[in-house]
C-alpha cells in the first residue's frame, strides 16, 4: 500500500476515533475542546462556502434534534485532499473536504456524523482516560496536522502520544455508537443503510490493511456490516437529500482553483449526457469562474427546478448583475438564498437592505460565520462603527482569531459605552475569550 492510502487509512479510520479525555467537568471539556479547535485554526485552512455550510447545518440540526448531547456541535470543514472526520470533546467535529468528495449520498455523510455525535454523546473515551493523561491541544492538532498535510514527522509526534494514552475504543463502545449512530440517522430521517454503504465502500478498498494494531480498534469486517444493515428499520430516507449530489459537485470544481484536468472531465460528462442535472450545473459553474456568464446561464436553463433559480442567481452576481439576481430572491426564504440576497443588494449599492437581510441571518452566523463578517462590514460603512466592531469581532472569534476577535470587541464595547445593553453581552463574550471558553450565540 502506498504512503498516501495508509494515511487515508488512518484518516479514515479516525473518522471514527475522536481523541477524548476524563475526570473533567462539561466546561472544562468545552474549554478543551475549543482550545484544539484554536490550534487547527491555525495549522489547517478551514473551508468556507454559503452553499455547503448552510446546508450542512441542516444535516446537522436534523441529527441534533434526534439525539441528546451535553453541549452544541459546532462542526467544521477543513480542506484538505486527505478523506478525514473527527470528534473532539466540547462538541468540536471536524471533516475534510476529501471526505465529503467521497460520499457519494447524503445518507453516507449522515451516517458518519451520527456515528461521531454517538460516541461524543456517550463521552467513549472519556470514561477510559485517567485525568492526569491529558494530550496537549498542540500534540492533538501535530497529529491532525500530520495527517492533513500528509506529513510523517508531523503525524509521528501526536500518533507516538496517542498511543502511550491508549486513547482507542473498546468493542462495546463500538457496538454502542453503530447502534446509537444508527438509531439517531434513523430518527434524523436517514437510513441506516448509508453508514454500511460507506463502510462497505472503505472495506472493499481495504483501508483498514497495514495499520499499527493498537489503531485497528475500528475494523470495517463484513460481520459489522451485515450487523449494521440488520439493525436498520429504514429502508429509505425518508427527508430531502436531492441538493446533495449537487453539493458535492461544487467542492470538487471549487477546489480545484480551474484546473484544466476537472474542467475536461466536466465538459465531458456533460456533452455526454447534457439533461442530467449535476452535469448541467457543474458546467454552468465551471463557465461562470471562466467569466462567461451568459453562456453558462444559456447552459442553466436546461435545469428542472427546484434549483435553477438558486444556482442561476449566484451567476448573475458572479456576473455583476445584480438586479437581476435580486427579482429572483427577493420572494425566496432559505437562509442560503437570502444569503445570496444580501450580496446582490450589497452588489448594487444597497446597503441598508443588505443589512436588513443578513440581521435576520445572525442566527446562522456560527455555522457561517462570513454572515457575521458582511454584516459588521455593512454596518460600518454604514456609520454603525459599533455594530460593525461587535460583528467583526464574533467572525473572528468563530474563525478562531481570538486577538484579532479581543480588540474588535473592546472597540464595540468602548463605541457602545460601558454601561449600554449591547456591552454588557460583549463584555460576557470577551471573558469566556479570555478564559478560553469559546463564544456564545447571540439571541
Amino acid at each position: 500500500m502506498s504512503r498516501f492510502r495508509r494515511f487515508v487509512a488512518l484518516a479514515l479510520l479516525l473518522c471514527f476515533s475522536p481523541l477524548s479525555l476524563f475526570g473533567l467537568t462539561l466546561e472544562e471539556e468545552k474549554k478543551y475542546g475549543r482550545e484544539v479547535f484554536l490550534e487547527m485554526a491555525r495549522s489547517s485552512k478551514f473551508y468556507n462556502d454559503p452553499f455547503l455550510s448552510l446546508h450542512l447545518d441542516v444535516i446537522k440540526d436534523r441529527l441534533e434534534a434526534a439525539t441528546s448531547l451535553p453541549y452544541p456541535v459546532k462542526l467544521t470543514v477543513i480542506e484538505s485532499q486527505t478523506p478525514n472526520a473527527f470528534a473532539m470533546v466540547g462538541g468540536y467535529v471536524y471533516i475534510t473536504t476529501a471526505l465529503l468528495e467521497l460520499c457519494d449520498r447524503e445518507e453516507e455523510l449522515a451516517g458518519v456524523l451520527a456515528h461521531e455525535l454517538a460516541h461524543l454523546g456517550r463521552r467513549h473515551i472519556a470514561k477510559r482516560s485517567e485525568k492526569g493523561k491529558i494530550l496537549s491541544a498542540g500534540m492533538i492538532a501535530a497529529l491532525l496536522a500530520g495527517m492533513l498535510l500528509q506529513s510523517p514527522a508531523l503525524m509521528a509526534t501526536g500518533i507516538a502520544s496517542a498511543q502511550s494514552m491508549e486513547l482507542k475504543y473498546s468493542r462495546e463502545d463500538e457496538d454502542e455508537a453503530d447502534r446509537t449512530g444508527l438509531a439517531v440517522a434513523e430518527r434524523a430521517g436517514y437510513s441506516g443503510r448509508g453508514i454500511a454503504e460507506f463502510l462497505k465502500k472503505l472495506r472493499q478498498a481495504g483501508l483498514e490493511k497495514d495499520l499499527p494494531q493498537y489503531l485497528l480498534t475500528h475494523p470495517y469486517s463484513d460481520e459489522r456490516i451485515i450487523k449494521i444493515n440488520g439493525l436498520s428499520t429504514l429502508p429509505q430516507t425518508t427527508v430531502d437529500t436531492s441538493f446533495f449530489p449537487f453539493l458535492t459537485e461544487r467542492v470538487r470544481i471549487m477546489r480545484s482553483r480551474f484546473s484544466p484536468a476537472v474542467e475536461e472531465t466536466v465538459l465531458k460528462r456533460y456533452a455526454r449526457d447534457p439533461s442530467e442535472g449535476v452535469n448541467i450545473y457543474s458546467t454552468s459553474l465551471v463557465l461562470s469562474m471562466k467569466g462567461k456568464t451568459d453562456k453558462a446561464l444559456s447552459v442553466l436553463k436546461a435545469l428542472d427546478p427546484p434549483y435553477r433559480a438558486l444556482f442561476t442567481s449566484e451567476l448573475l452576481i458572479r456576473g455583476q448583475r445584480f438586479s437581476e439576481a435580486i427579482n429572483i430572491l427577493k420572494k425566496e426564504t432559505t437562509p442560503l438564498e437570502r444569503f445570496l440576497l444580501s450580496r446582490a443588494y450589497e452588489g448594487s449599492g444597497a446597503l441598508a437592505q443588505s443589512a436588513e437581510v443578513l440581521a435576520s441571518l445572525i442566527p446562522k452566523g456560527k455555522s457561517y460565520p462570513e454572515i457575521y463578517q458582511r454584516y459588521g462590514m455593512t454596518l460600518g460603512r454604514q456609520g454603525n462603527e459599533a455594530g460593525g466592531y461587535e460583528y467583526l469581532g464574533r467572525y473572528y472569534n468563530e474563525i478562531g482569531r481570538e486577538d484579532a476577535a479581543r480588540v474588535n470587541l473592546e472597540k464595540a464595547v468602548a463605541k457602545y459605552g460601558i454601561n449600554s445593553p449591547q456591552s454588557k453581552e460583549l463584555l460576557e463574550l470577551l471573558g469566556q475569550i479570555n478564559k478560553g471558553q469559546g463564544s456564545k450565540a447571540p439571541q
